[in-house]
Protein backbone atom coordinates (compact mmCIF):
# COMPACT_ATOMS: atom_id res chain seq x y z
CA UNK A 1 0.00 0.00 0.00
CA UNK A 2 1.57 3.28 -1.32
CA UNK A 3 0.73 6.43 -1.58
CA UNK A 4 1.78 9.49 -3.27
CA UNK A 5 4.01 10.86 0.23
CA UNK A 6 4.76 7.01 0.59
CA UNK A 7 6.00 5.91 -2.79
CA UNK A 8 10.46 6.32 -2.93
CA UNK A 9 10.26 6.38 1.01
CA UNK A 10 13.26 3.60 2.29
CA UNK A 11 11.01 2.59 5.06
CA UNK A 12 8.42 1.31 2.97
CA UNK A 13 10.26 -1.29 0.74
CA UNK A 14 10.93 -3.77 3.65
CA UNK A 15 7.13 -4.21 4.34
CA UNK A 16 5.71 -7.03 2.79
CA UNK A 17 2.64 -6.71 0.74
CA UNK A 18 1.00 -9.68 2.41
CA UNK A 19 1.53 -7.42 5.88
CA UNK A 20 -0.15 -4.67 4.77
CA UNK A 21 -3.17 -6.57 3.50
CA UNK A 22 -2.96 -8.93 7.07
CA UNK A 23 -2.27 -5.07 9.17
CA UNK A 24 -5.03 -3.93 6.79
CA UNK A 25 -7.84 -6.70 7.53
CA UNK A 26 -7.20 -5.91 11.20
CA UNK A 27 -8.01 -2.15 11.41
CA UNK A 28 -4.64 -0.87 11.75
CA UNK A 29 -3.57 0.11 8.69
CA UNK A 30 -4.18 4.03 9.43
CA UNK A 31 -2.49 3.85 12.27
CA UNK A 32 0.90 1.46 10.40
CA UNK A 33 1.02 3.80 7.53
CA UNK A 34 1.45 6.98 9.68
CA UNK A 35 4.28 5.47 11.71
CA UNK A 36 5.83 4.05 8.78
CA UNK A 37 5.86 7.41 7.19
CA UNK A 38 6.65 8.87 9.62
CA UNK A 39 9.81 6.46 10.24
CA UNK A 40 10.78 7.17 6.32
CA UNK A 41 10.74 10.96 6.93
CA UNK A 42 12.70 10.78 10.17
CA UNK A 43 15.45 8.48 8.48
CA UNK A 44 15.79 10.73 5.23
CA UNK A 45 16.07 13.68 7.71
CA UNK A 46 18.83 12.01 9.96
CA UNK A 47 16.38 12.49 12.93
CA UNK A 48 16.03 10.28 15.59
CA UNK A 49 13.05 8.15 14.91
CA UNK A 50 11.90 7.11 18.57
CA UNK A 51 10.91 11.07 19.94
CA UNK A 52 9.81 11.85 16.54
CA UNK A 53 7.37 8.88 16.14
CA UNK A 54 6.77 8.52 19.86
CA UNK A 55 3.34 9.13 19.34
CA UNK A 56 2.51 7.80 15.90
CA UNK A 57 4.04 4.12 17.21
CA UNK A 58 1.69 4.67 20.30
CA UNK A 59 -0.71 4.52 17.98
CA UNK A 60 -0.33 1.86 16.30
CA UNK A 61 0.81 -0.51 19.34
CA UNK A 62 -2.70 1.21 20.98
CA UNK A 63 -4.47 -0.63 17.97
CA UNK A 64 -2.59 -4.09 17.68
CA UNK A 65 -3.39 -3.85 21.32
CA UNK A 66 -7.55 -3.47 20.82
CA UNK A 67 -7.47 -5.79 17.89
CA UNK A 68 -5.72 -7.81 20.42
CA UNK A 69 -7.46 -11.33 18.92
CA UNK A 70 -6.76 -10.71 15.22
CA UNK A 71 -2.95 -9.99 15.51
CA UNK A 72 -2.22 -12.86 17.96
CA UNK A 73 -0.85 -15.02 14.64
CA UNK A 74 1.98 -12.26 14.99
CA UNK A 75 2.43 -12.82 18.41
CA UNK A 76 3.12 -16.49 18.20
CA UNK A 77 5.31 -16.21 15.59
CA UNK A 78 7.37 -13.71 17.38
CA UNK A 79 7.27 -15.72 20.96
CA UNK A 80 9.71 -18.76 19.00
CA UNK A 81 11.76 -15.59 18.07
CA UNK A 82 11.84 -14.46 21.13
CA UNK A 83 13.06 -17.35 23.23
CA UNK A 84 15.58 -18.34 19.97
CA UNK A 85 17.00 -14.85 20.94
CA UNK A 86 17.22 -15.95 24.52
CA UNK A 87 18.77 -19.39 23.62
CA UNK A 88 21.89 -17.21 21.02
CA UNK A 89 22.76 -14.95 24.21
CA UNK A 90 22.32 -18.19 27.32
CA UNK A 91 25.04 -19.72 25.20
CA UNK A 92 27.00 -16.62 24.79
CA UNK A 93 27.17 -16.08 28.74
CA UNK A 94 26.51 -19.40 30.10
CA UNK A 95 26.62 -19.54 34.14
CA UNK A 96 29.14 -20.75 35.86
CA UNK A 97 30.06 -21.63 39.32
CA UNK A 98 32.99 -19.34 40.95
CA UNK A 99 34.25 -19.31 44.33
CA UNK A 100 33.01 -15.42 45.53
CA UNK A 101 36.06 -13.42 46.88
CA UNK A 102 35.48 -10.22 48.87
CA UNK A 103 36.65 -8.43 45.86
CA UNK A 104 35.00 -5.05 45.19
CA UNK A 105 35.74 -6.46 41.45
CA UNK A 106 33.30 -8.96 41.60
CA UNK A 107 29.87 -9.17 40.79
CA UNK A 108 26.97 -9.42 42.85
CA UNK A 109 25.28 -12.62 44.13
CA UNK A 110 22.98 -13.91 41.79
CA UNK A 111 24.60 -11.59 38.86
CA UNK A 112 24.77 -13.88 36.04
CA UNK A 113 27.46 -13.59 33.09
CA UNK A 114 25.01 -11.59 30.91
CA UNK A 115 24.00 -9.04 33.33
CA UNK A 116 27.72 -8.33 34.42
CA UNK A 117 28.52 -7.84 30.84
CA UNK A 118 25.68 -5.80 29.79
CA UNK A 119 26.74 -3.66 32.95
CA UNK A 120 30.12 -3.16 32.35
CA UNK A 121 29.17 -1.04 29.13
CA UNK A 122 28.25 2.24 28.44
CA UNK A 123 24.49 1.28 28.02
CA UNK A 124 24.03 0.65 31.93
CA UNK A 125 20.83 2.97 32.23
CA UNK A 126 18.93 1.60 28.97
CA UNK A 127 20.11 -2.39 30.51
CA UNK A 128 18.39 -1.54 33.55
CA UNK A 129 15.39 0.63 32.42
CA UNK A 130 14.41 -3.18 30.14
CA UNK A 131 15.16 -5.05 32.90
CA UNK A 132 13.00 -2.94 35.45
CA UNK A 133 10.12 -2.70 33.12
CA UNK A 134 10.24 -6.58 32.14
CA UNK A 135 9.89 -7.10 36.07
CA UNK A 136 7.33 -4.74 36.20
CA UNK A 137 5.43 -6.59 33.53
CA UNK A 138 5.63 -9.75 34.86
CA UNK A 139 4.71 -8.70 38.35
CA UNK A 140 1.71 -7.00 37.01
CA UNK A 141 0.95 -9.36 34.29
CA UNK A 142 0.82 -6.32 31.56
CA UNK A 143 1.45 -7.02 27.98
CA UNK A 144 5.26 -7.49 27.28
CA UNK A 145 4.34 -4.55 24.68
CA UNK A 146 4.73 -2.09 27.66
CA UNK A 147 8.38 -2.42 27.28
CA UNK A 148 8.72 -1.63 23.43
CA UNK A 149 10.15 1.52 24.52
CA UNK A 150 12.96 0.55 26.96
CA UNK A 151 13.87 -2.36 24.63
CA UNK A 152 14.02 0.40 21.36
CA UNK A 153 16.23 2.58 23.57
CA UNK A 154 18.60 -0.56 24.48
CA UNK A 155 18.98 -1.55 20.79
CA UNK A 156 19.80 2.03 19.52
CA UNK A 157 22.35 2.40 22.85
CA UNK A 158 23.58 -1.18 21.86
CA UNK A 159 24.53 0.28 18.03
CA UNK A 160 25.61 3.30 19.25
CA UNK A 161 28.60 1.16 21.16
CA UNK A 162 28.67 -2.46 18.89
CA UNK A 163 32.06 -2.46 19.58
CA UNK A 164 31.45 -3.78 23.03
CA UNK A 165 27.92 -5.62 21.85
CA UNK A 166 28.09 -6.92 19.29
CA UNK A 167 27.88 -10.72 20.22
CA UNK A 168 24.99 -9.78 22.15
CA UNK A 169 23.32 -7.72 18.31
CA UNK A 170 24.96 -10.41 16.18
CA UNK A 171 22.44 -13.09 17.97
CA UNK A 172 19.40 -10.57 17.86
CA UNK A 173 20.23 -9.63 14.29
CA UNK A 174 20.80 -13.40 13.19
CA UNK A 175 16.98 -14.11 14.33
CA UNK A 176 15.56 -10.86 12.95
CA UNK A 177 16.99 -12.10 9.48
CA UNK A 178 14.55 -14.90 9.79
CA UNK A 179 11.58 -12.56 9.70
Amino acid sequence: MENSETSGCSSWESVEPEYLEFIEKGGCIEPLVEYVDCKGEAEKKNEDVFPKCKEAKDRLNNCFIAHRDYHQPILEIMEPAIELVVNKIDALFPLVDTVSTESADQPEEGDGPLHVFMNGGACTESYMALEDCLVEVMETNEDICNCTKAFTMLMKCMDAHSDYYQPILDAVYDVLILF
